[in-house]
């Protein structure tokens, strides 16, 4: 990219995000292959801003890669396009070469165009250290990067990569199933069966807003030199690392200020903050804080200076306020996009959401076994005068002829694409959406034969239900009849699925922490809150054991019949259970004023990711959605709905207690089973896991509170984060740790909603987080830097203007 930020002339794609523009990543699996099979993403746009993590993908991806034998022999395509020269597309390239591939990289600009967009003296850093450099990059340690550059030229020189620099790509279509078209600007076209998006985030800067923004011989947003500067008033915008290290560069023979939005640098290393800190107090540059422009003019400058406005000499404009992601490109390759919603998306969430509604308010109504049906099938009312027997017939003749011979050939002709090009051909018959449409099928036809048995249109045949759906029998040779309807078998499923993902997860990550984690939530979900009590109930029936068991975890306000007294004594019932569901009550209101408040002051919210229900399916089977939890400000503002909540149910609480049974039981239908049930689960995958403990759930309000004075943190390391931005896209509660981290200051229940699920801790790139205080080796390299010489600070002092 030029030095002058410009707008592309792609036409802009409109769209709607709930997470703010850094974190909008495309979606790729393990294999680094995005959502269009054949197109995959390594590198600083995958979200990781690290050089050496960036090489070992490109490594990495390269074997995971599968290449049709003999493509470009038959067909004259290349085996791979690489799109970007940066650390991951050099990495990537280096092993194409040495697999013997087909391939070309196209470059916009020059190699590693970023790192020579850095300020003279910057250094290339090698993080983390603890990291092993798996590429042919051979980068192990910190270095210069003029060093840098010269040993990736000789790399490069020596490798004799087949890189195509000043090659701007203008689009990726997609011509077949992975066949692709790579088009550059220049009008030349690369046919080609895989697609590598290496590209990073600084192409994409993020423009400047106020008018005289847009003087291209003004306002530049790339410092090369410092040379091209002398004696000139000098205006940089920004608070990071470029911003600084920028002003300081140009501080020895300019008048430089420095402009930033915010009251602390808190963003930049301790060593450019102390060191820019200095030089304001030597009167060698400016910093306005709380400042913004207003307006650029030819020779002087408006700004808003903490509510007050000032014009000052100005001759340039440098404008370092980070990048933004290639969104554009990225969606019109067709890529699903975190945080982005897409038609397909809005579909599948009402989807989910319906499928959260027939759960918690329908599923009752049907039964697996016949044992446990009613009398009677599902009326639909109004269609039998519309559905009559012909239509009826020519709808089984669809279904139940049709459907199959169409399904069956469907998927034949798959087999068969799939068969030719695995040998290097053009499909017999290319079907779009071929394997949707094969589910699809098999779901209606599944549909069609279950449908007589549960569905009616004649009054006549009607009843109550519970309305038996056959072909589940054979389940119950395993599962107790208890779980009959689809509502008990959910519940069954649930609580599995707990298990088999807490271990999934726990394995995946091999930490200790999420080890410790996901098995206190197995323990405590398949004993006292869930299993002993239903087996108790499976197996010797109503009992005053299950609701006193059901209440010794699941506290007040989230289990709003904590303070009922029951079971109620009926005739031929002990006296004794009176007395057991007394002692439950007792309990109850122990562990909600008593032990949650302890623990919360104790140890955090760890209720919520270790013991709770909601949280023990959030962390485990939800695991995989949690980036996708809204971030910014006007979620964090939604937050407070939860207060509203407290008061709900304590008013329905109260009410019930004084024999009002209406307030409590519309509470529980759409707060307890809408919102908590229906709503919270069904939108996983869309809002994330966490959408109903964050927004609405009234016990972690209540925990909230007593959070003021919890001993509960997460503590960073001071001066180590690189503001990647891994612990915010992570973090389902939308908590803003980078922000903490930068600074230096601990994540704490005082002003976050923090459950201390710690996979910020587990995520985090470069291990500087730490659940409680710094551990004692890590406090002595956190503290305060002392003032050190610096290459970018000339020992020359000056009056500033």
């Amino acid at each position: 990219m030029a030095a002058n930020a410009t707008k592309s002339d792609r036409k802009k794609t409109s769209y709607f995000a709930t997470v703010p523009p850094q974190e909008i990543l495309p979606i790729v699996n393990g294999r680094f292959e995005s959502s269009v099979k054949g197109i995959y993403v390594i590198g600083d746009v995958t979200g990781l801003p690290l050089v050496k993590v960036a090489a070992n993908q490109g490594a990495s991806v390269i074997a995971k890669m599968k290449f049709e034998d003999g493509s470009a022999a038959d067909d004259g395509r290349l085996d791979l396009v690489i799109i970007g020269a940066g650390p991951a597309g050099l990495s990537a390239a280096m092993e194409a070469q040495e697999r013997g591939l087909k391939y070309v990289v196209l470059e916009r600009n020059k190699i590693a165009s970023t790192v020579r967009s850095f300020p003279p003296g910057k250094k290339v850093y090698a993080e983390p250290q603890f990291v092993r450099n798996e590429s042919k990059l051979d980068f192990d340690e910190d270095l210069d990067k003029d060093d840098f550059l010269a040993r990736v030229n000789r790399l490069v020189a020596e490798k004799k990569l087949h890189i195509k620099e000043q090659t701007e790509v203008d689009r990726v279509r997609k011509v077949g199933e992975r066949r692709f078209e790579v088009e550059t600007k220049s009008g030349k076209s690369f046919p080609t069966q895989q697609v590598l998006v290496a590209v990073g985030r600084q192409g994409q800067a993020r423009l400047l807003e106020c008018p005289g923004a847009d003087n291209a011989a003004k306002v530049t947003y790339r410092l090369h030199t410092p040379e091209d500067y002398n004696d000139a008033d000098i205006m940089v915008v920004g608070g990071g690392n470029s911003a600084i290290e920028a002003a300081l560069l140009l501080m020895p023979h300019n008048r430089v200020t420095l402009s930033y939005r915010g009251d602390d640098l808190f963003r930049a290393k301790e060593e450019n903050r102390q060191l820019i800190e200095q030089a304001q107090r030597d009167g060698r540059l400016n910093i306005l804080y709380k400042s913004n422009l207003k307006a650029i003019r030819d020779d002087e400058v408006d700004i808003d200076v903490d509510g007050q406005s000032h014009t000052l000499a100005n001759d340039h404009v440098i404008v370092q306020i980070g990048t933004l992601p290639p969104v554009d490109f990225l969606m019109d390759m067709g890529l699903e996009l975190d945080g982005v919603w897409t038609c397909k998306r809005l579909a599948l969430s009402v989807v989910g959401l319906l499928v959260g509604i027939f759960v918690y308010f329908y599923s009752k109504n049907f039964v697996f076994h016949p044992d446990a049906a009613g009398e009677g099938k599902l009326l639909l009312p109004g269609l039998e005068s519309i559905v009559g027997p012909t239509q009826l017939g020519f709808a089984a003749f669809l279904t139940g002829t049709v459907l199959p011979i169409a399904w069956l050939s469907l998927l034949a002709l798959k087999l068969i694409n799939g068969n030719m090009q695995a040998r290097g051909r053009a499909a017999l018959l290319p079907i779009p959406h071929s394997t949707s449409m094969l589910i699809a099928g098999g779901l209606l036809y599944a549909g069609s034969l279950v449908a007589p048995d549960v569905l009616t249109l004649d009054p006549s045949a009607a009843g109550d239900g519970p309305y038996f759906v056959p072909g589940f029998t054979w389940l119950y040779n395993v599962v107790p009849k208890y779980f009959s309807n689809a509502y008990g078998l959910y519940y069954l499923v649930y609580f599995s699925a707990i298990a088999g993902f807490g271990l999934y997860w726990a394995i995946k990550a091999n930490h200790r922490l999420i080890w410790r984690r996901n098995l206190t939530i197995i323990a405590t979900q398949w004993t006292l809150w869930w299993g002993i009590p239903t087996f108790l109930a499976v197996f010797i029936g109503r009992n005053p054991w299950t609701p006193l068991l059901t209440r010794s975890l699941n506290a007040w306000p989230l289990n709003m019949g904590a303070f009922n007294v029951a079971p109620v004594v009926g005739p031929g019932d002990p006296a004794w259970w009176h007395t057991v569901a007394v002692i439950g009550v007792v309990w109850a209101a122990v562990l909600t004023f008593i032990v949650i408040p302890l623990v919360t002051i104790r140890w955090g919210k760890i209720y919520c990711s270790y013991i709770c229900s909601c949280g023990a399916l959030a962390e485990t089977v939800g695991n995989g959605f949690r980036h996708r939890g809204p971030k910014g400000d006007t979620p964090r503002k939604m937050e407070r709905m939860g207060f509203i909540f407290v008061a709900l149910a304590t008013v329905a609480t109260i009410a019930d207690l004084y024999g009002f049974e209406g307030p409590l039981g519309q509470y529980n239908l759409w707060v307890g089973t809408a919102l908590a049930g229906a709503v919270a689960i069904g939108l996983y995958p869309f809002l994330g896991q966490r959408v109903w403990c964050r927004m609405w759930c009234p016990l972690a309000f209540w925990m909230n509170f007593w959070g003021r004075w919890s001993q509960f943190k997460i503590t960073p390391e001071k001066g180590k984060c690189i503001d990647c931005n891994v612990c915010n896209q992570y973090c389902q509660m939308g908590i803003d740790i980078k922000s903490s981290a930068l600074k230096g200051e601990p994540i704490t229940l005082e002003d976050s909603p923090c459950v201390g699920c710690n996979e910020c801790i587990v995520r985090c790139p470069m291990e500087i987080l730490h659940l409680g205080d710094l551990p004692i080796g890590k406090q002595n390299a956190s503290a305060s830097l002392p003032i050190v010489n610096s290459p970018l600070i000339k020992p020359r002092k000056r009056e500033i203007v």
